[in-house]
């Protein structure tokens, strides 16, 4: 196989120097683990704060770190701190956007009217590194918008983001061997069965695929129950290719299969790109991360700054 995880290639991996970088904050000893956890994920996000600069155009997902990241800004506007003048915000969903207004962080500006956006904080469902024999690279991977509460998430927003970053920081609670499990793809309305049928059938065997509900809650039926969901312009709704092994239950061992073979993410994002065309609005693999953020070490107490390209520290 051409394309195989850091995880499969470890003792080339010790022999090389380690470029990751990690950035050290005390450890009050009458913490409770969960506290100690939220004290290392939000030095993630003050080591987030560090690289926005005056006057850039920033855009933060959702989720743990990236809520404490806006905590943060908050805080240190506060202060009256010369460093976010002049930043303007992306929201890159509508829960983003709520969050960014519950903070009073403005201005908030649309994507659609920008050509570029300096720095992306995005907060992916999966993280992993992944070796790329083909480009003898190291590339910083992830699942996003697999999460569907409190409402649907809208992938083509969120890639519309990213196509327009100039930086791209991925914020994460750990990093996985693999990522794998199910993959969201969001298909255009007027035809999305018989795309959903092209996907099914390529990949059958390996994956099954299934409509989301508009409840937010796990769907409980292929074409999306009594209810599915269809996004708030009315033109695109979401199904979800399950990667799941049929006889031991559960994920695959290294999380995706192909024809049967245990297979990349870059793999599957062809293959998915390939069976559906145009008609594949956006689907939730990530694959050019340029830098990762991740509490790391014992219980998690430094923050790993990982480059793209860089190895992952074995703990």
């Amino acid at each position: 196989m051409l394309i195989r995880t850091t995880a499969t290639r470890r003792g080339r991996t010790e022999r090389r120097r380690l470029r990751a970088r990690t950035t050290s904050y005390d450890r009050n000893d009458d913490e409770t683990p969960r506290t100690t956890f939220d004290s290392a994920l939000l030095a993630v996000a003050r080591k987030a704060a560090e690289m926005i600069k005056p006057d850039m155009t920033i855009a933060i997902s959702t989720g743990s770190i990236a809520s404490k990241l806006l905590d943060v800004l908050v805080e240190d506007k506060g202060t009256k701190t010369t460093q976010y003048r002049g930043c303007k915000y992306v929201p890159s969903s509508l829960l983003a956007a709520k969050e960014l207004a519950l903070r009073g962080l403005s201005p908030l500006v649309d994507v659609d009217d920008l050509q570029a956006i300096d720095i992306v904080f995005i907060q992916p469902s999966e993280t992993a590194v992944y070796y790329n024999e083909i480009t003898e690279t190291k590339n910083i991977v992830a699942v996003l918008d697999r999460q569907q509460t409190p409402i649907q998430p809208s992938i083509i927003q969120t890639k519309k983001v990213l196509r327009k970053s100039l930086k791209t920081i991925v914020l994460t609670e750990h990093f996985r061997n693999f990522i794998g499990g199910s993959v969201p793809v969001e298909l255009g309305i007027e035809n999305w069965q018989e795309i959903a049928e092209e996907l099914d059938d390529c990949f059958l065997g390996d994956a099954e695929v299934w409509r989301r509900g508009n409840s937010g809650q796990e769907q409980s039926h292929p074409m999306g129950g009594a209810n599915p969901y269809i996004s708030p312009d009315g033109l695109s709704t979401i199904v979800d290719l399950k990667f799941e092994d049929a006889l031991k239950g559960g994920r695959y061992s290294k999380g995706f299969v192909l024809a049967g073979e245990d297979c990349s993410p870059f793999q599957i994002q062809a293959e998915i790109e390939s069976c559906g065309g145009e008609d594949v609005l956006a689907h939730g693999l990530f694959l050019t991360a340029d830098c990762a953020l991740s509490p790391w070490g014992d219980l998690g107490l430094d923050v790993l700054v990982l480059q793209k390209g860089d190895d992952l520290p074995f703990q």
